[in-house]
């Protein structure tokens, strides 16, 4: 990548040289910062997750405002600063602006990106994490099952950051899982066979439907999955396990989920403030 430089004034003080350097991402989150800046937070393409400041972005005016909307997919100019980089510019290369029109939409990308900010390193490239959010909200904007899309969005974001749960050999002995009275322990890493599993209460059962979807993931072919009819329980099942394995890893609730799933039993979705 081709580092430029520009010279910058700090107050008075004698002229520096601050890095500058161009990246692709999705807003992942935002927040206001001062009278009328905002602190945002990008997962990048070859940055990792990149925290930085967009001065004056709040003013109606500000050439930066609209192009810095939560889960558009953006191209920055950034300088290094000596604590927060600065956005100097941005462009929209993805809107994403059908996500935004429903709740649901809007509680599913909310969950991927806290995933993604709780599990992607800063500063560190993650080209395969970074492609996990872009799929996963190109999928949502294309109007494809978000249950579908969430599900392996949640076990893409593990395998990501290396903390993929064992499919295919016991974590507490070794042997290989065949199918059958197995379970799923979340501590020890991954699936238990049989025996192991009648032994330890803290291992719950996991069905061979679900080990096989979630099998079908891992190896990369969970697209095939919005072709088939996976029942409700099925569905729900593997939903718990990931969910339940998330929150482990990261040592904290999901809190975009735990609207998210309130409100999936049995409410009438429609847009934001109806």
């Amino acid at each position: 990548m081709q580092v430029e430089y520009f010279q910058v004034s700090n107050t008075g003080e004698s002229r520096q040289r601050s890095r500058v350097y161009r990246c692709e991402g999705i807003v992942i989150r935002r927040r206001d910062f001062g009278e009328a800046d905002r602190l945002v937070t990008v997962l990048t393409d070859d940055h990792g997750k990149v925290r930085a400041l967009a001065k004056g972005s709040r003013r109606t005016k500000s050439r930066l405002g609209g192009h810095l909307e939560p889960y558009a997919r953006v191209r920055l100019m950034l300088a290094r600063g000596r604590n927060l980089d600065i956005i100097t510019s941005a462009q929209v290369l993805e809107p994403m602006t059908h996500l935004r029109r429903e709740e649901r939409s809007i509680l599913y990308a909310s969950h991927w990106s806290e995933i993604a900010d709780q599990l992607m390193a800063e500063s560190e490239q993650n080209r395969f994490g970074y492609g996990v959010l872009v799929r996963a909200l190109t999928s949502l904007e294309l109007g494809r099952d978000p249950v579908i899309t969430s599900r392996i969005c949640e076990w893409e974001f593990l395998a990501a950051s290396g903390f993929q749960p064992e499919l295919f050999q016991c974590t507490g002995c070794g042997r290989q899982i065949e199918p059958g009275g197995n379970g799923m322990h979340i501590e020890a890493g991954g699936v238990v066979c049989p025996q192991c599993h009648a032994l330890d209460p803290l291992s719950r059962a996991i069905s061979n439907d679900a080990l096989r979807v979630l099998r079908a993931i891992g190896r990369g072919d969970g697209g095939l999955l919005y072709d088939r009819q996976l029942n409700d329980d099925l569905l729900k099942e593997i939903e718990q396990l990931l969910i339940g394995y998330l929150r482990s890893v990261i040592e904290r609730d999901l809190q975009a989920w735990q609207i998210l799933s309130s409100l999936e039993d049995g409410t009438t979705w429609g847009t934001p403030g109806h």
